[in-house]
């Protein structure tokens, strides 16, 4: 019998809005075996919308938080990260100081924003087989 999909990994985290929320869900990744290939990428990536969604969430209610949630395979990662704030349109070119945004564009495979009543989600996709991680 053969699998037609390889085994997957999620991890699903809730967090205080607080710098220490990047070290965390890097530490998570990591503590879930990451493919060396896509650790450093997705470690990256992953530093950039945590620390976006802690910079710019918006107040958060005391009891608000971020949540994070990764879905891992041998050759492909998602992560997701959500939190109450009001979400920005990545078309228009913000007045912002860091290169995050232009990180994410370069390296990951897809990316997007999603704006809700409830707030905003920002994802993105890395994905190995593409050939874009190819270091032969």
């Amino acid at each position: 019998m053969m699998a037609l999909t390889s085994p997957t990994t999620d991890i699903l985290l809730a967090f205080a809005p607080v710098p220490d929320a990047v070290r965390t869900a890097r530490h998570a990744l990591r503590d879930k075996g990451l493919s060396a290939d896509l650790d450093h990428t997705v470690s990256l990536l992953t530093s950039e919308v945590v620390g976006n969604a802690v910079r710019h969430a918006g107040p958060l209610s005391p009891t608000a938080k971020i949540v994070f949630h990764a879905r891992m395979s041998d050759d492909h990662v998602r992560v997701e990260v959500a939190d109450h704030g009001p979400g920005f349109d990545p078309e228009i070119r913000h007045d912002t100081s860091g290169f995050g945004l232009r990180l994410i564009d370069k390296l990951a495979s897809r990316w997007g924003v999603e704006r809700t009543a409830r707030g905003c989600r920002v994802w993105f996709e890395v994905d190995r087989r593409r050939g874009r991680f190819d270091r032969g």
